[in-house]
C-alpha cells in the first residue's frame, strides 16, 4: 500500500521563492519553484462607476461609490506535482498543496474530500498506486470553470493568457480535463494555433508545472487581462446579427427562477429586444451576439460574463435578487468600458409563486419576483 503524506497548504505569494518574471522559464526548466507578479494592468481608470436601482437598492452590500477590487495575478512554476484534472488542483509530491489551484474546489467541496487521495480535512494524501506521468504542463482550469461559463472566461482563460504573456507556454503543453465543445471553441478563439492536451484520468503526475493565481476566483477582482482576452476573442469571433438590444433569458434555468419572467420578456420584446436563451447558442454565437449590442439585460448568472465582449460604452442592466448579490459583473464591465447598472429586488419569494415546472426541475434553489413596472422603468432609463 502507498504510504500517505502530510499535506501543507502553500499560499503562493507568501510561501514560494519570489523571482522576476523573466526568471520563471529557467526555474521551470530546472523543475524548481518560483513565483513572480504579472505586470500591472488595470483598464478601469476611466470606466463608469455604475449605478443602482430597485426597491432594495439601499440593502445592496457593496459600495457603489467605491471601485471594485482589482488584483494582479501571480505566476507560479513548480517541480514534481500531482495534478487532479477535474478539480484543477496541484499538489507537490512532498505534500505542498497550492492554494490558488484549490480555491474554487473548496467552494464546492470545503474539506476537499472529493479530490482523490485527500483525507482528514485535506491534511493527508495517499498517492495513487499508478497514474499517468507527463514531463510537464500549463494548468489553467479550476474546478468552477469545468462547468461554469463565467468562471471559464474570467478565471481560466485569463490564467492561460497570463502564462502566455510571460512565455511559459513556449516549452509546456497546455493541459486540461476533458472539455466541452463550448470550452474548446473559446480556447480556439482566444488562442488560435495552440493545442490543448485533454487528460481523462483522476490523477496525473507532472515533472514540472506552471499556473497563475487568477485560477482562484479572478472574476471577483479582474484586471486588464480580461480586456486583453476579450479583444483577442472578438478578433476571431464571427459577425453578429445586428441586435442592438438583447435580453438574456433564464427561463430554461432551474437554480434561480424569476417569477413573471415571461411577462417581462413580452414587455422587452415590445421595446425591440431580442429574447435569447444563451444555453441554446454556441460560444462563438454568444460572443457575436454581444459585439453589436448597445444594451444587454439579464438576471445574475454566468451568461452575463458575455458582457466583456460588448463594445465600449454599451450598457448592462443586471437584475440581482437580494439574497444573491455580487459585483463581479460590475467589476468585469469596468475593465472593458461598459456601463453597469444593477437592479436589486426582494428575494426570495414563496417558492409556490414559481411555476410548478420550474420548481420540479433538478437544481431549483429559490424564486424571486421583481416588481414589473418598477423594473421596466429602470430598464427604460438605460435605453
Amino acid at each position: 500500500m502507498t504510504a500517505s503524506l502530510s499535506v501543507r497548504p502553500i499560499v503562493e505569494a507568501q510561501d514560494m521563492p519570489r523571482v522576476l518574471s523573466f526568471e520563471l522559464a529557467g526555474l521551470l526548466a530546472r523543475s524548481e519553484p518560483g513565483v513572480a507578479w504579472a505586470p500591472e494592468n488595470d483598464a478601469s481608470a476611466d470606466a463608469p462607476m455604475g449605478r443602482l436601482g430597485g426597491l432594495e437598492a439601499a440593502a445592496w452590500p457593496h459600495d457603489i461609490a467605491a471601485r471594485p477590487p482589482v488584483n494582479v495575478p501571480a505566476l507560479c512554476v513548480v517541480g514534481e506535482t500531482w495534478w487532479f484534472p477535474a478539480f484543477g488542483a496541484l499538489m507537490g509530491t512532498d505534500g505542498a498543496l497550492y492554494n490558488a489551484t484549490v480555491g474554487e474546489a473548496r467552494h464546492g467541496h470545503p474539506d476537499l474530500s472529493a479530490i482523490p487521495g485527500l483525507s482528514d480535512q485535506a491534511s493527508r494524501f495517499t498517492p495513487p498506486a499508478s497514474a499517468p506521468v507527463l514531463e510537464g504542463g500549463a494548468v489553467f482550469l479550476p474546478w468552477g470553470a469545468t462547468f461554469n461559463y463565467g468562471h471559464f472566461v474570467i478565471d481560466a482563460l485569463t490564467s492561460l493568457l497570463a502564462l502566455e504573456q510571460v512565455g511559459l507556454l513556449e516549452d509546456l503543453p497546455i493541459l486540461a480535463p476533458k472539455l466541452a465543445t463550448w470550452q474548446r471553441d473559446l480556447i480556439d478563439l482566444a488562442f488560435p494555433g495552440r493545442a490543448v492536451t485533454e487528460i481523462d484520468a483522476p490523477v496525473v503526475q507532472l515533472k514540472r508545472a506552471a499556473f497563475a493565481t487568477s485560477m482562484d476566483h479572478f472574476l471577483h477582482h479582474p484586471n486588464g487581462l480580461l480586456a486583453d482576452l476579450a479583444a483577442r476573442v472578438l478578433a476571431r469571433a464571427p459577425a453578429g446579427e445586428g441586435h442592438r438590444r438583447v435580453y438574456l433569458s433564464r427561463r430554461g434555468q432551474s437554480m434561480r427562477v424569476m417569477v413573471g419572467e415571461a411577462a417581462f420578456e413580452r414587455a422587452l420584446a415590445a421595446r425591440g429586444f431580442a429574447i435569447v436563451r444563451p444555453e441554446t447558442l454556441s460560444a462563438a454565437e454568444q460572443v457575436a451576439l454581444m459585439r453589436d449590442a448597445e444594451i444587454v439585460v439579464g438576471a445574475s448568472g454566468a451568461a452575463l460574463a458575455n458582457a466583456v465582449f460588448l463594445p465600449r460604452g454599451a450598457r448592462v442592466v443586471e437584475i440581482q435578487p437580494l439574497n444573491f448579490t455580487s459585483q463581479w459583473v460590475r467589476a468585469a464591465c469596468r475593465q472593458v468600458g461598459v456601463d453597469w447598472r444593477g437592479y436589486v429586488c426582494a428575494s426570495p419569494c414563496p417558492a409556490r409563486q414559481a411555476p410548478l415546472t420550474a420548481r420540479l426541475r433538478r437544481g431549483f434553489k429559490f424564486a424571486f419576483k421583481p416588481p414589473l413596472d418598477d423594473l421596466l422603468r429602470f430598464v427604460d432609463a438605460a435605453l
